[in-house]
């Protein structure tokens, strides 16, 4: 019998610590990993007096430590202590996590050193400063600006009713919607937005999702999703033309704004499930498995849509 709630999981970790298309800078010169089938070990050099770069900087080198760190992940897995692809890809049961022992020191470190410490008593200030609905607008406000994610991946998995709709929702939002801070094309046109990404166009096409990772300040990932998350960084227009630093302030903002509108959702989850590590793995894993499934039906059904005589009984 399950003692996880598994909608209050799920409804939390869309909203992970730090967001697909975020800019961080790293803060070492190198990254060694030491990989084995079951630990993963990351050690990094630090880079003495180090100076503020550009924010396509900061996005590359994000970008090409996620991707060849999960590549090398990856290719380390010995086969003989690989599961079978059927296991991983089973969506019920995909909870492949050899690297389980270095994962829950970052999820302990993610947690109960970041969150608790640093990103937690910050949201409560900022829920104490600002309303709701400022909350909400601003929230808004950060999804319109991930349009040009959402309208690539849209394309390339052959959803293209689903990349009009963003076009169409980026522009009403943008200009009836003050910027987006009103959704003006949900309320209004019935246009919602996909959640289109790299990681689900890859799992679109047969991708398996590999080995579950917990990599510092970042969200549940596996590697495939690692993969596309490096990529997602590189297709916002933002950080090319923004200053790093407004681009840093922009993702630190979007960060405590989310965990404000998600206070108790975060403490319910914290204090009804036995297993909190357990139950964001599998959590995410499912979550990740069912967006995957919807975006292959949502393209079955823009390719082959029902005959017109069936949609009129419908």
């Amino acid at each position: 019998m399950s003692l996880v709630p598994w909608e209050p999981v799920r409804e939390l970790f869309r909203r992970p610590i730090f967001e697909e298309g975020e800019v961080l800078e790293p803060a070492v010169d190198q990254f060694h990993l030491t990989v084995s089938a079951d630990r993963l070990t990351v050690r990094g050099e630090a880079r003495p007096g180090r100076s503020s770069t550009s924010g396509c900087a900061a996005r590359w080198s994000l970008a090409l430590f996620v991707v060849l760190g999960s590549t090398s992940l990856m290719g380390a897995a010995r086969a003989d202590e690989t599961p079978a692809a059927s296991d991983i890809e089973d969506g019920a049961s995909d909870d492949y996590d050899p690297w389980q022992h270095f994962n829950e020191k970052m999820f302990f470190f993610n947690h109960d050193i970041l969150d608790r410490h640093l990103l937690k008593p910050i949201a409560k200030g900022w829920n104490k400063a600002l309303p709701d609905v400022g909350k909400r607008a601003l929230d808004r406000a950060f999804d319109n600006l991930g349009m040009p994610r959402r309208l690539v991946n849209n394309l390339l998995q052959g959803r293209f009713r689903g990349a009009g709709r963003e076009v169409a929702r980026f522009g009403v939002n943008t200009t009836i919607g003050v910027v987006g801070f009103l959704d003006v094309a949900k309320a209004q046109l019935h246009i919602d937005s996909s959640d289109a990404d790299t990681g689900q166009t890859l799992g679109v096409y047969g991708w398996g999702p590999g080995p579950y990772l917990v990599l510092p300040s970042l969200q549940p990932l596996t590697v495939r999703d690692g993969i596309g998350y490096g990529v997602d960084g590189l297709l916002d227009p933002f950080g090319y033309v923004t200053p790093f630093l407004a681009t840093t302030g922009m993702a630190v903002v979007k960060q405590v704004n989310k965990r404000s509108l998600n206070l108790e959702v975060f403490q319910d989850v914290e204090d009804s499930v036995l297993d909190l590590y357990s139950a964001v793995r599998n959590g995410y894993l499912q979550r990740r498995h069912g967006s995957i499934e919807e975006a292959i039906e949502a393209r079955h059904t823009e390719w082959h849509p029902p005959p017109v005589k069936e949609t009129a009984e419908r």
